[in-house]
């Protein structure tokens, strides 16, 4: 069955990083193997405020392209390297690599996720 779904109507949003200043995001998780049962991938949309930032986390067996809907922003690797992207851009991270989003424009950053095989949300 295919399904068509609107993260801001149908999804569970959630708050990540509340506890941590500059860590504040929502996420709406769309699918994954107890949302529309998938087999293999799960996905979802995160939005960042300018000046907020995911965690330094990984996915340790799992692969994970992003695509950047609105806004711009920095991907932060464990060594301290930091790459630019802009709306409408792609990224690949490979499993197990250590990531952190950072929101660096002006305007809230919308960034799609998908990796598989499923793994967990970072926890901040």
């Amino acid at each position: 069955m295919i399904h068509v779904i609107d993260p801001f109507s149908q999804a569970q949003p959630a708050w990540l990083g509340l506890d941590d200043a500059g860590f504040r995001r929502k996420v709406y998780k769309v699918v994954d193997e107890r949302l529309h049962g998938s087999e293999f991938l799960t996905s979802g949309l995160t939005i960042f405020e300018p000046g907020e930032a995911s965690s330094l986390h990984n996915h340790p067996d799992s692969e994970e392209i992003n695509f950047i809907v609105r806004g711009s922003g920095e991907v932060v690797t464990a060594d301290g390297t930091r790459t630019p992207f802009a709306a409408h851009t792609f990224m690949y991270i490979p499993k197990g690599a250590h990531h952190q989003h950072v929101n660096t424009g002006r305007e809230p950053l919308w960034l799609v996720f998908v990796y598989g095989p499923h793994g967990m949300l970072p926890t901040n």
